[in-house]
Order: C-alpha cells, then sequence, then structure tokens
C-alpha cells in the first residue's frame, strides 16, 4: 500500500521513464525512456520466463511521443509530434494518433481524424475506453483553463466533436495525462496548480450511474510528494496502479562529502530527481471511492 520504485536497475534507473503499461497477460510490458533526442517506448516481453532487454517499440523511435494502452492490450493510443505523413519533419503540435496489433504483430500507426485532432490546438496523452471513447487533454477553444481534459464519444463508428469534461474534472489550473479505465468507472489525471505553488498532483474521479463524475479529489500523501506525479495508469486486471515520479531519494546535502565515484553512482540511480516509475497496490483506488 506504500509506492514502491518499479523495477529499480532495469526500468527505473537514473534517466528518466515514464507510462508503464502491462498487457493483460502480463508477458509484455511497454513504458517510455525520455530525453534528448526525443522520447522513445520501449517493449519488454517474457520470453521462457525470462525478460529481454528493452528495445524500441516498432512504431517508435523517430518521434517524441507519450501512450497508454488499451485494456485489451490490442491498441495502444500516443501523442505525437511526427507530421501525419509519417515521414519528415516534426510538427510543432502533438497530436493523437492509434496503432492497432495484428496477426504479425503491431500495425501501422495513424492519426486520429480532425475532429479530435484539430488545426488549431493539440491533442494530448489520449487515453481510450473499452467502448473507443477517447480521453485526452488540450488547450482547445472553450477550456476552463490553460489545458483542461476532454473526451470525444466513439459512435457508430466515428468520433464526435470532443466534450470538456466540466468543472467537475477542470479549474483554471492545469489538468493533464489522463488514464481513464476501461468501463469509464473512474478517471486519474494530473493537475498543476497555475500558481506553481506545488509540482503537479495526481487526482480521481469518479463516474456516477447518471454519467456524471463525481468531484476530483487529490489521491493524497501516499501517492502524491512535494515533486511532481503524473502519467498514471492501472493494468488490467485493476491490481496495481503505476505512476512516474520525480521525488528524490536523496538528501540535500552529504554528511560525507561525495567522491567522484559516488557522485556518478547517485546520477545513475532512481531517486536522483529524474522521472521513475514507481507502482502501489489498486486498493488505494477504491478505498478513496468509498470516501466518495
Amino acid at each position: 500500500m506504500t509506492p514502491e520504485l518499479f523495477a529499480p536497475g532495469i526500468v527505473s534507473t537514473g534517466y528518466d521513464e515514464r507510462t508503464a503499461a502491462f498487457t493483460p497477460d502480463g508477458k509484455e510490458l511497454y513504458y517510455v525512456l525520455w530525453g534528448a533526442p526525443h522520447g522513445v517506448i520501449l517493449c519488454m516481453k517474457e520470453v521462457n520466463g525470462r525478460w529481454t532487454r528493452p528495445e524500441v517499440a516498432p512504431f517508435s523511435g523517430r518521434y517524441q511521443g507519450d501512450f497508454t494502452m488499451a485494456g485489451d492490450g490490442n491498441r495502444i493510443v500516443f501523442s505525437s509530434n511526427s507530421p501525419f505523413s509519417g515521414d519528415g519533419k516534426p510538427m510543432d503540435q502533438h497530436y493523437s494518433w492509434i496503432v492497432e496489433r495484428t496477426e504479425n504483430g503491431w500495425g501501422n500507426p495513424h492519426p486520429f481524424g480532425p475532429v479530435i485532432n484539430s488545426p488549431e490546438s493539440f491533442a494530448g496523452c489520449p487515453t481510450i475506453s473499452a467502448n473507443g471513447n477517447l480521453y485526452f487533454f488540450s488547450d482547445r477553444s472553450g477550456s476552463m483553463g490553460s489545458e483542461d481534459i476532454w473526451m470525444s464519444p466513439f459512435v457508430n463508428g466515428n468520433y464526435e466533436e470532443p466534450r470538456n469534461l466540466g468543472d467537475s474534472i477542470n479549474t483554471e489550473d492545469f489538468e493533464l495525462d489522463p488514464f481513464i479505465a476501461p468501463d469509464e468507472s473512474f478517471l486519474i489525471f494530473t493537475r498543476i496548480d497555475k500558481k506553481r505553488e506545488r509540482g503537479a498532483d495526481l487526482f480521481i474521479a469518479f463516474r456516477r450511474g447518471d454519467g456524471s463524475w463525481t468531484e476530483a479529489v487529490n489521491m493524497g500523501e501516499g501517492i502524491n510528494s512535494k515533486d511532481m506525479e503524473y502519467c498514471p495508469t492501472v493494468t488490467p486486471d485493476g491490481k496495481y496502479f503505476f505512476f512516474t515520479s520525480t521525488r528524490k531519494l536523496y538528501g540535500p546535502y552529504s554528511e560525507i562529502p561525495l567522491s567522484y565515484e559516488k557522485k556518478l553512482e547517485i546520477l545513475n540511480s532512481p531517486g536522483n530527481g529524474s522521472a521513475d516509475i514507481y507502482w502501489v497496490d489498486a486498493k488505494i483506488i477504491e478505498e478513496l471511492r468509498l470516501k466518495e
């Protein structure tokens, strides 16, 4: 019930890692490795009881991108500054894309249509429910703050005009990095205080029977820290909650003066202020639901 570093030295390292997502059988792990020249989506697989080394996913490697995986493990939605042609110089904005699994592995990614990928605004960090509804954050016209969370319903094979999720979710602050439960029963996202009095905290809201949302609540000090928490995901079996944090495991001073070797050791280890992936029992979500 206390968040722990996920796979320290293997997945969580001295670099910037974020957004862990497993397939339903637990045999494939995808996550993002950030940093110059741009972030890439990595994949590890369990083969004959052993995990392979991380490799860049076949649909990643050329352009910046964050992602989430659908609960069925057969669709990945991601934001990218790739041109819609899939080739050439990156665009100034990030737009939402989807790639689907085929019999031969992952197919070719393609961008969502202009209803979601508006020329006037970005569509960042998409997340998709079991019925295909797409959630993302954007600064598009109609936002309550600088960046809000929006939802585009998937109806009869097409996406409808995105809807702002309203003041239960969105505020004058920054709301971003949503994760929607496959059954849309809860939504977890990051909120950044516009005044920058805090870092970035994870919030959660629950869907009522009438389709409305409860007032989003802070997930608490057990999850959030004085640093930044973002990129939430939950495993398909609903057992584990993953998130990214920049919390530090080292104090602001050293009782014993650092040697050069120790300094390099810390810089190459998780908990040095770079982004790391944490995991915790997803019962925390049910506890918050009961409080609501």
